[in-house]
């Protein structure tokens, strides 16, 4: 019998887990959707959107510094889990401060009501940081199926926190909020469990801090360009639209929060594998392979596009049928994103060309907010769509022709 490859394994166990996760987490949608209305869905996802982006943009070039570097097994390796393990702690209390300090001037410009949520999701900072350590050792490990739980262990406390607010007290803007910070610190200390943490009597060494910052330097200008073009839009639509066009095409985006977790499934599987491969022509076989599984998967996307009417009815009720031909304009670039998701992998982790991805980040963030303050003034949540779905078609398209034309 022919053996099944690793990597199909792999990508198997965390698309399972990443599947049920996110069942969770858009029954956790539909429900706060359903019961906020369009108005307090819109400013939900848009106190979220500032938070992650704040978190994104310090936290995952820490988090991918410590898959690569504990992916290799090196006498310095667990040097690195530490050095990398205290930068998350010390940036996580730093920037929750300051995110505090931002945060009422922040919802003066944006929207007075985002006062409270804003002070609320700046408890995410530390939280999601602790978080992601024990996730980022689990997938250099290659033990996805453990990473796997956690992620539904998120989603799960969620869920239930939603019911018991909705049940006992009430749901509201500020509990719906509070419903996923207690589960990413449920998840945080089950996964403190699952690693061993003999890391923290290894020396951090002048070469380890140089080496750490050298790689994770230009995957940091990079990041912190990835995250906000990530959810920008929502920001740039509740200032120029309101809270209800916002909840609008955050009700339509949200068909897609799946599929982000799957392109994220995918590239914790491709991330250590380029990583340790020790030659190029090994990196760029496996480029071809990983090509092929993600496009096939990147077409499941367009299934969605007939879909929409009835899924949007369903799900989300009559009062979000203006999602409907936004859903249907998305989906043309996500599937072009799930198509593209080995690529990026590719450029960081086989190729070390963290200052191309920085670039390209940059050159995305242009396009994006560009498109968005032509598009969004003129046809409100349409229009982002439209920006965002444009965007992701080029840069992905952008990225493929990199990658198949390296050499070396």
């Amino acid at each position: 019998m022919k053996k099944i490859p690793q990597t199909i394994k792999d990508t198997g166990i965390v698309t399972v887990g990443s599947g049920f996760s996110a069942i969770l987490a858009t029954v956790c949608i539909f429900l706060i959707a359903r019961i906020l209305g369009p108005a307090g869905f819109g400013l939900y996802t848009t106190a979220f959107a500032l938070v992650i982006i704040v978190i994104d943009a310090v936290e995952l070039a820490i988090s991918g510094s410590i898959v690569k570097f504990a992916s290799q097994s090196t006498a310095l390796s667990q040097g690195f889990v530490k050095f990398g393990f205290y930068l998350k702690i010390i940036l996580g209390l730093v920037i929750t401060a300051l995110f505090v300090l931002i945060s009422q001037g922040l919802s003066l410009f944006l929207h007075p009501q985002l006062t409270r949520p804003l002070l609320v999701v700046s408890l995410f900072i530390p939280a999601v940081f602790l978080l992601r350590f024990p996730k980022s050792l689990l997938q250099a490990q290659k033990k996805f199926l453990l990473d796997s739980a956690l992620e539904v262990t998120v989603s799960l406390v969620r869920l239930l926190s939603i019911l018991g607010f909705y049940w006992l007290v009430q749901l509201t803007v500020i509990t719906a909020l509070l419903a996923y910070l207690f589960g990413a610190l449920t998840a945080f200390l089950i996964g403190a469990l699952m690693v061993s943490w003999k890391f923290l009597s290894a020396p951090i060494t002048p070469e380890i801090k140089s080496h750490f910052f050298s790689f994770q330097k230009w995957l940091t200008f990079g990041f912190i360009i990835a995250a906000i073009h990530g959810r920008i839009d929502s920001v740039i639509l509740l200032k120029f639209s309101g809270p209800e066009a916002t909840g609008i095409y955050q009700a339509a985006f949200r068909f897609f929060m799946p599929f982000l977790q799957l392109a994220g499934a995918l590239s914790l599987v491709f991330a250590p594998r380029f990583a340790s491969f020790p030659v190029f022509s090994q990196k760029k076989t496996y480029l071809h392979k990983t090509a092929k599984l993600a496009l096939g998967l990147g077409g499941l996307v367009l299934l969605l596009i007939p879909l929409a009417p009835f899924l949007v009815k369903f799900i989300f009720g009559t009062k979000y049928l203006s999602s409907i031909f936004p859903l249907q304009i998305l989906s043309l670039g996500f599937a072009a994103f799930i198509a593209g998701s080995p690529y990026a992998s590719h450029l960081i982790y086989a190729r070390n060309k963290t200052k191309v991805f920085f670039i390209i980040n940059l050159f995305q963030l242009g396009l994006l907010v560009s498109l968005d303050l032509i598009f969004i003034p003129i046809a409100g949540a349409v229009g982002a769509a439209l920006a965002l779905a444009s965007t992701l078609i080029i840069i992905n398209g952008l990225l493929a022709g990199i990658a198949f034309s390296a050499k070396v």
